[in-house]
């Protein structure tokens, strides 16, 4: 890949959300972050936003989780929302819609 970055990106990939987890997360914070897109092979620009606490039940036990939202901040479809539990900082559930895959849903839930 060849592309005129612009400057420092975000990493993607697996612990991309867990980088997001690190972050001074309470109700109502928000970050602005840029990404690299793959199929468009251009810099792309994140919004990550902190929509609630709630708890949240998955494989590995039920958690009390920061609940956040990251969008394009460009204006482009699809939504990850990613449960963060408060106590540990562990990504414990991600939903991510995928417009590309005619708005597919993915699930991945912490098991253990």
């Amino acid at each position: 890949i060849a592309a005129d970055l612009g400057g420092a990106l975000f990493a993607d990939g697996a612990g991309a959300y867990d980088a997001l987890a690190s972050l001074p997360l309470a109700q109502g914070y928000t970050a602005t972050f840029r990404n690299f897109d793959l199929q468009k092979q251009k810099p792309a620009l994140k919004q990550m936003k902190v929509v609630g606490a709630e708890k949240v039940a998955v494989p590995a036990g039920s958690f009390e989780a920061f609940k956040l939202e990251v969008t394009s901040a460009e204006g482009e479809p699809g939504k990850t929302t990613v449960w963060v539990a408060k106590e540990s900082r562990r990504v414990v559930k991600i939903v991510a819609v995928i417009p590309q895959m005619n708005g597919a849903v993915i699930t991945s839930e912490l098991a253990q």
